[in-house]
């Protein structure tokens, strides 16, 4: 009877050792996905920043963005939009006070499991940071 008993601690161990992993490991995969947004957050603020400045959404707004998804985890398929009533639609110059926003979206990938030879089974959690801000400039 002695057996029994120390043959299902163990069991009982195996079991509570196999579901503290498991949530170590989802906790780990939900870390990342913190960070991206974090650093989705940061780029969109720089750019905010960016644009109050200079009064205008140029190449090297753009640029900047890029600059900052090679530079972090934020994924090669995010996107960045400005939306703003423009002084001078042509250049994209934003008068002085007028308000813009600058929205970034992601996708984040968790995969479950990946089959041997075959493509990952996983899901998509998408990202969306929004931000606004003020224009510094003023265009005669």
């Amino acid at each position: 009877m002695k057996k029994r008993k120390a043959a299902s601690a163990y069991y009982e161990l195996i079991i509570k050792t196999l579901v503290f992993i498991t949530l170590i490991a989802t906790a780990i995969s939900f870390f990342g996905l913190f960070t991206t947004y974090l650093n989705l957050n940061y780029a969109a603020r720089r750019v905010v920043r960016e644009i109050e400045i200079s009064g205008q959404v140029s190449a090297a707004t753009y640029s900047l963005y890029e600059d900052m998804k090679a530079n972090t985890n934020i994924p090669d398929s995010a996107t960045m939009s400005v939306n703003a009533a423009y002084y001078n639609a042509a250049q994209k110059k934003i008068q002085l006070r007028d308000t813009f926003a600058v929205t970034c979206s992601a996708n984040y990938r968790i995969n479950v499991f990946t089959p041997q030879g075959g493509t990952p089974v996983g899901f998509d959690i998408p990202l969306k940071v929004r931000l606004t801000g003020m224009s510094e400039k003023f265009w005669k």
